[in-house]
């Protein structure tokens, strides 16, 4: 897959704040690739009432059903199972578009100054990645 983050600090220092209480929109592609590793739709997302899909959280952690961690504190560590198979806007974010379609790095991201720049292409993966959202519903 073209345009990844070169390193991730998320990994390096264990944080999973962004995966805690996650609205992480998912594309019929996230959803398939999710589903051939043999998780049921009804486990891993929540249809919202305008038709868009969004990763579940789970009611013990409040954090993302693939966060592997013990605790619902925020700041508690965690490791997603899922990385290799994360959905696309995992893969991106910190990166997110603001009201002009113009990208930035998440100011809910306690680790966004330590992101490398964005990779070429990464800007237009999410705007594609936006491009979907809004024309999918399940």
């Amino acid at each position: 897959m073209a345009a990844e983050w070169e390193r991730s600090p998320c990994l390096e220092r264990g944080c999973s704040k962004c995966c805690r209480e996650t609205e992480m929109p998912l594309t019929r592609a996230d959803i398939s690739r999710i589903e051939a590793l043999g998780h049921k739709l009804s486990f891993f997302t929540v249809v919202h009432t305008d038709g868009s899909v969004r990763l579940a959280n789970s009611r013990e952690t409040k954090a993302c059903v693939f966060l592997d961690t013990e605790s619902s504190d925020v700041d508690a560590p965690g490791t997603c199972s899922l990385w290799q198979d994360r959905p696309e806007g995992c893969r991106i974010y910190p990166l997110i578009l603001d009201e002009l379609d113009q990208p930035f790095l998440d100011e809910l991201c306690p680790h966004r100054d330590e992101f490398p720049l964005p990779p070429v292409g990464l800007r237009g993966r999410l705007l594609m990645l936006s491009d979907i959202l809004d024309g999918e519903a399940i």
